[in-house]
């Protein structure tokens, strides 16, 4: 289930302050040896994502990625809402499991 929305650049961007990053985001970096950038950025799409700023930063509702392309694959650091980080890494490393087959 989607739960994102990419920018709108206006004033709707500031109507929810709680999902601004603050103190109650955490961060965790993982690295995926078997994904490029652009595979990367899509399953964060299919998560609900939006792109922010291409093959680089995409985010959501009370969450954010960027991508860094590595020598072999792509790191992902994952900045979200306490409550969202753990279920939006699972689901991420179940969708890079499935596109790595």
């Amino acid at each position: 289930m989607p739960i994102s929305t990419s920018s709108f650049g206006d004033e709707r961007d500031h109507r929810y302050q709680e999902y601004t990053q603050g103190e109650q985001f955490e961060e965790e970096t993982l690295e995926f040896p078997e994904l490029t950038v652009e595979i990367a950025e899509g399953l964060l799409k299919r998560l609900g994502g939006g792109v922010a700023e291409k093959h680089h930063t995409v985010e959501g509702i009370g969450w954010q990625a960027t991508l860094e392309s590595l020598e072999r694959g792509v790191s992902v650091r994952f900045q979200a809402h306490d409550e969202l980080l753990d279920d939006l890494v699972r689901r991420f490393e179940e969708m890079a499991d499935r596109a790595a087959m």
